[in-house]
C-alpha cells in the first residue's frame, strides 16, 4: 500500500510539473488573445494521444452574434493540403498505379516543358513550372470559381523558370496539377480521393474538400483586426487551389492524420522515407523536413503550422482565423510547454524606422548557411523595393521585412529578426529563439 502511495505520489508530482507548462502556455495564448493578436486553436499530441488542446476567439463575429471557437470548429487549412495530396500519390505509387519516374506529359501535354517533369519533380517542387498565384489576374479570379480547363490555360501562358531537377523553388502550380492527376487515376473527384484514401481509413469525422464557408457547419471565417476591431475577409473560392491548398478540416482531425502518417498507417515506412527526402533545401513530398517535419499554410485571413517531431512522437498544431503575431513562437512554445521546459517571452511589437533607399540597399543580396543536426543548407534572398527591404528562402515569394535600426529587421507575424553585419558580410537570423549565422554570398 505505501509503495502504491510512492508511485501515485511521483505520478502526481510529474503531472503537476508538466501542468504548471502547460498553466503559463494557457496564460500566454489568453494574452494573445487579449490583444487581437491571436484566434484559433493549438493542439499538441503525443505517442498519437492530445495531451493539450485550447482554443481562444470566434468563428464568426456579427453585429449580434459572436460565435466562440470550439473543439468542434473547422478551419480552411491552406497549404497543409500538400502533405494530403502527396501522401494520396504515394498510395498510388504503392498501388502501382504511378511512378515517381512518370512524366507530366501522359497527363498534361499541354503544360511548358511538361516532357521533361517528373511526379518527383512537382512533389518536391524542383519541376520549374510557374506559380500560377503569381499570374497577374489572380486576385480577380481566385474569388470566383474556376474549371480544370481554366486553370490549366493559365498554367500554360507561361514558360518553365529552370529546367527541371536543376533547383527547388515552392509553386502552388505542382500540388494542383498532381491533384487532378489523382483525379484521374482513381476516376473520381478529389474530395472522394480524399474522402476513400485518408477520411474513411483514419475514420476523420471532420475533414473534406471545402466549398463555401458554412457557420451552421461549425466552419469559421476568417479575419483580420484593423482600427479596432476584426473586419471579415473575403473568401477564396475553393475550386482554384485543389489540391494544394482546398482541404477542411478540425484541429484534432489534422493532429490525427500527422500522427497517422508517421506510424505507418497511411503509406508504407519506405514511402515515408522517400516522402522525407529532400534534394534542395529543405522540402521533401508534400512536407518540409528538418529535425522537425511539417508544413505551414496561408489564405486569406485562415494561418496554419503543424510540426511533428519524430525524436519525441510529438505532433504541434497552431491554426488560426485572424493572426497577428508569430506563429512559430506559438508553435515553438506548445512544444516547450509540451517538454516542462521555459517558454518563450512574450514580445510585444516593435516600432519601425523608415530607412533610405541607400539604407536598404546595404541589405540586398544572397545569404547562405546551414542548420539542424543534418547541417541542411539554408538560403536567404533580399531585394530592395525602394525603402523597403524584401526577402525569403524562395526568390519568388518574397514578404516585407519593418526596420528597426539601419542594421536590424524583423517580420513580427513569424517572429523573425535579422541583424546584418555589414563589415564581416554575415547576417544573423533568429526565429523561435534560434539563432542562425548566414554569409554573403559573392
Amino acid at each position: 500500500m505505501k509503495q502504491a502511495l510512492i508511485i501515485y505520489l511521483f505520478i502526481f508530482f510529474c503531472s503537476n510539473a508538466q501542468n504548471t507548462k502547460f498553466d503559463e502556455l494557457d496564460t500566454y495564448i489568453e494574452t494573445l488573445a487579449g490583444q487581437n493578436k491571436f484566434m484559433g486553436a493549438v493542439v499538441v499530441s503525443i505517442n498519437g494521444k492530445v495531451v493539450y488542446d485550447k482554443q481562444v476567439g470566434y468563428a464568426h463575429i456579427s453585429e449580434s452574434n459572436k460565435v466562440p471557437i470550439t473543439k468542434a470548429t473547422k478551419f480552411r487549412i491552406a497549404s497543409i493540403t500538400k502533405t494530403y495530396t502527396a501522401t494520396m500519390v504515394y498510395q498510388l505509387v504503392e498501388e502501382g498505379k504511378l511512378k515517381l519516374s512518370d512524366k507530366l506529359s501522359k497527363y498534361f501535354p499541354q503544360i511548358p516543358n511538361a516532357e521533361n517533369i517528373s511526379i518527383n519533380h512537382m512533389l518536391k517542387h524542383s519541376s520549374g513550372l510557374y506559380e500560377v498565384t503569381k499570374d497577374k489576374d489572380f486576385n480577380i479570379w481566385i474569388r470566383k470559381e474556376s474549371t480544370r480547363e481554366m486553370m490549366l490555360k493559365r498554367m500554360q501562358k507561361n514558360t518553365s523558370i529552370f529546367e527541371p531537377g536543376s533547383n527547388s523553388e515552392y509553386s502552388n502550380t505542382n500540388f494542383i496539377l498532381l491533384g487532378y492527376i489523382i483525379e484521374d487515376i482513381d476516376k473520381r473527384t478529389y474530395a472522394n480521393s480524399l474522402k476513400k484514401r485518408i477520411v474513411n481509413t483514419l475514420n476523420l469525422k471532420n475533414t473534406y474538400y471545402g466549398r463555401k464557408i458554412d457557420i451552421a457547419n461549425n466552419e469559421c471565417d476568417s479575419y483580420e483586426f484593423k482600427n479596432g476591431a476584426f473586419v471579415q475577409l473575403e473568401e477564396t473560392h475553393m475550386s482554384n487551389p485543389g489540391g494544394a491548398g482546398a482541404i477542411v478540416a478540425s484541429p484534432h482531425d489534422l493532429v490525427a492524420f500527422y500522427d497517422a502518417l508517421f506510424t505507418g498507417k497511411l503509406i508504407s515506412e519506405k514511402s515515408l522515407e522517400k516522402m522525407l527526402t529532400a534534394k534542395f533545401a529543405n522540402y521533401g513530398s508534400g512536407i518540409f523536413v528538418g529535425d522537425s517535419c511539417g508544413h505551414g499554410g496561408g489564405m486569406d485571413g485562415f494561418a496554419s503550422e503543424i510540426l511533428h517531431k519524430p525524436e519525441n512522437k510529438t505532433t504541434v498544431l497552431v491554426i488560426s482565423n485572424a493572426l497577428g503575431y508569430s506563429i512559430t513562437d506559438i508553435g515553438t512554445n506548445a512544444f516547450y510547454a509540451s517538454k516542462n521546459k521555459d517558454l518563450l517571452k512574450f514580445i510585444t511589437e516593435t516600432k519601425a524606422i523608415e530607412l533610405t533607399v541607400e539604407q536598404v540597399k546595404a541589405c540586398a543580396g544572397d545569404y547562405g548557411g546551414v542548420y539542424g543536426k543534418d547541417k541542411k543548407p539554408f538560403n536567404f534572398t533580399f531585394v530592395a523595393e525602394a525603402n523597403m527591404l524584401m526577402g525569403g528562402p524562395n526568390p519568388n515569394m518574397l514578404i516585407p521585412f519593418k526596420a528597426i535600426t539601419p542594421y536590424e529587421f524583423v517580420h513580427d507575424d513569424f517572429g523573425i529578426h535579422l541583424k546584418f553585419d555589414f563589415e564581416n558580410k554575415t547576417l544573423t537570423f533568429t526565429q523561435a529563439g534560434e539563432s542562425h549565422i548566414l554569409t554573403k554570398k559573392q
